[in-house]
């Protein structure tokens, strides 16, 4: 799933929700947010809510973010419990 814009206060439970519903029953979701030119605090509370979410449904995910969800993601979730990947990581396993 691909989101472009902005992630912020007024539309973080929006971006959880839809991502939510977006992933229906698929079993893998991969969460490109490269095109995400900003992204507050509310943001990566929003990936925590679906990290929650994805874990009781067992589904495996990861995000592929953009160099303001990185900088937000290394603030916010110094542990690493979103989990993440990058482009050139995703590319190669599609060569494979």
């Amino acid at each position: 799933m691909a989101i472009a814009g902005e992630v912020d206060a007024a539309n973080a439970k929006h971006f959880a929700h839809t991502l939510r519903e977006a992933a229906g029953a698929a079993r893998a979701v991969v969460v490109d947010l490269t095109a995400v030119h900003f992204m507050a605090f509310d943001g990566a509370s929003a990936l925590y809510a679906l990290s929650a979410h994805f874990a009781r449904e067992g589904v495996e995910w990861c995000v592929v973010g953009s160099p303001a969800v990185t900088r937000v993601l290394a603030l916010c979730d110094p542990e690493g419990l979103i989990p993440r990947t990058d482009v050139a990581i995703l590319r190669g396993a599609e060569l494979a």
